[in-house]
């Protein structure tokens, strides 16, 4: 994803009454301006000031400052990590699924999409159960043949491990996309070159693939720099520090450094926006052709007995996704957790105690309730209004909109919450519900907003020309027309971002306050306080809500599919 590439009509378009259009761009720029451009000077502003005047000599403190220094070199090291981990799996994954002839394929595709979905505070707490030092369930077992632990997840690798694993699905979904639109000649040329299939592999199919697993590298690192919540758990006790959790503890030190918070977030916010512009630069100007001529049809290699080798290598990886799950799942139904598993102590005591005892769980829970639906339902509308002002009209400063809805790809989401809390914390705002959605709805708007933009811009506008010919305006040939048509996108959309905002963490956590708690920071909260079962019983009821949701989605595409087909 980047900032390139927003689609601005030059002709055809309806033009709504000149005087509501102009009033009309005026609210959109005044909206984004308030949640977008006021938040991030915020923080430029606090950057530079201390006690409202010009401060130089903080920003060189925090710049020659060891702890901040190491910071970085975390935050580098474990962004790097991450996506080599993520290439490997990702890459490998797709070409095993798009390109041969794999055993089980459509079996194992929608699974190697799981942890798209799943929140990374539950895998951190799995892995914990998994591959902690003294009480993991892998370093228990093989005690008996190692002096010390032999795995230890609160290490670089240990959190790069499991930021690699969830943030897979990013690259393979890229990477699936341009595989399977790819011309097979390519590759049978190589063949008959005599090249393997490894070798074809490796010097046609994926280079040809460049600039999808290039996007979706430098997507993975730039939000793995800027991720806070698998850090803040497997970070902390270890005392590995990163950007993103030194942000925090500033925020929560006593008395509250701001001033430093806000030196380390724009830090990280001009590290996020230059990699931006160098995967702008990067694509630029280059040509892949991957589906040439009228003869193209997709073909698969055949990869003969080395198939179930295929078949192998996709398991391993789904038994790193699902194995620390299910042991978090019986962790969550055992009173005491002794690093093994005890018959003797299963009880159902946990999940009565986060249902109907635990406060922070059932405050979390209830705001997700609120915050998700409520914050979905309004982010979709106001993207599917900016897709229609961009694509629909030739209102003048239309394409600044684009660029300003996009802008908050480029802030990680800690950065953004600290911006609300600078901006808004003197406000009546701060303390309630409303500034966290708020939040999230700016946060996942460049994700909202390129759903909107794809399903308006799939209705033809040759259906707005015929709606005007019929003597329709603008706003009816929008309701009555395009309204209709994108509904379905609509509904999809919404279930995106109802998933996206259960899993949040990074700007609620610098925006809660006691009695505004979502589910990820309630998660967060009980880990601190209370033992692994009763976590895992609430990270378990987390994740079934998130695969619920998932599986309607998934229910409503194949229904909307067929409709489409019996169109």
């Amino acid at each position: 994803m980047s900032l390139v590439g927003a689609v601005i009509p030059q002709n055809r378009e309806m033009i709504p009454n000149f005087g509501p259009g102009l009033a009309i761009i005026g609210v959109v720029y005044a909206g984004l301006a308030v949640t977008v451009v006021i938040p991030l000077l915020s923080v430029l502003v606090q950057a530079f000031s201390d006690g409202g005047g010009f401060d130089v000599d903080n920003l060189k403190r925090v710049m020659t400052s060891a702890t901040i220094i190491r910071a970085v070199g975390n935050t580098i090291s474990i962004s790097v990590l991450t996506v080599i981990i993520a290439a490997a799996l990702g890459v490998s994954l797709a070409w095993l699924n798009a390109r041969t002839d794999m055993p089980f394929k459509r079996f194992f595709e929608p699974l190697n999409m799981i942890p798209f979905y799943l929140s990374s505070i539950v895998g951190a707490l799995s892995w914990q159960v998994v591959a902690a030092p003294r009480s993991g369930l892998l370093n228990n077992w093989l005690a008996p043949f190692f002096d010390t632990p032999p795995f230890n997840i609160y290490s670089i690798w240990g959190i790069s491990l499991v930021l690699g694993i969830f943030y897979t699905p990013y690259i393979y979904l890229f990477t699936l996309g341009s595989l399977r639109s790819m011309d097979a000649s390519l590759e049978e040329a190589a063949r008959i070159s005599g090249a393997s299939v490894i070798q074809t592999a490796l010097r046609v199919t994926i280079p040809l693939s460049a600039p999808a697993i290039i996007s979706s590298c430098m997507l993975v690192f730039v939000t793995a720099a800027g991720i806070f919540g698998v850090p803040l758990v497997l970070g902390t006790p270890a005392r590995i520090s990163t950007l993103s959790t030194l942000i925090y503890d500033n925020i929560i030190s006593y008395p509250s450094d701001y001033g430093t918070a806000a030196i380390l977030s724009l830090g990280l916010f001009l590290f996020v926006l230059i990699l931006t512009l160098i995967q702008i630069r990067i694509l630029r100007g280059r040509a892949f052709t991957t589906v040439t001529g009228k003869g193209y049809r997709p073909q698969t290699v055949n990869l003969g007995r080395y198939g179930w080798v295929g078949v192998g290598a996709n398991g391993i990886y789904l038994l790193f996704v699902l194995g620390p799950f299910l042991a978090l799942v019986m962790v969550s139904f055992m009173d005491a957790w002794v690093g093994h598993f005890e018959l003797g102590r299963l009880t159902l005591q946990n999940y009565y105690h986060v249902l109907f005892l635990d406060e922070t769980a059932r405050r979390g829970f209830f705001n997700s309730m609120f915050i998700s639906p409520v914050g979905a339902t309004i982010s979709v509308f106001i993207c599917l209004a900016l897709a229609l002002v961009v694509q629909r009209t030739r209102l003048p400063g239309r394409g600044g909109i684009v660029w300003l809805t996009l802008l908050p790809l480029t802030v990680p989401g800690v950065v953004l919450g600290l911006g609300f809390l600078i901006a808004y914390l003197k406000t009546p705002l701060y303390g309630t519900l409303w500034i966290i959605t708020i939040a999230y709805i700016v946060g996942f708007l460049p994700t909202g907003y390129r759903n909107m933009e794809a399903q308006v811009l799939a209705v033809s506008r040759e259906l707005d020309e015929s709606a005007r010919m019929s003597g329709a305006n603008w706003w009816q040939s929008m309701t009555r027309i395009i309204l209709p048509l994108v509904a379905p996108g609509m509904v999809a959309t919404w279930m995106l971002m109802f998933v996206a905002f259960i899993r949040e963490v990074s700007a609620s956590m610098m925006l809660f306050t006691y009695g505004t708690e979502t589910m990820s920071i309630a998660l967060i909260r009980i880990m601190d306080y209370e033992a692994y079962g009763i976590s895992g019983a609430f990270g378990v009821l987390q994740t079934i809500l998130l695969l619920s949701c998932v599986a309607v989605i998934r229910l409503f595409s194949n229904m909307r599919d067929d409709l489409r087909a019996n169109a």
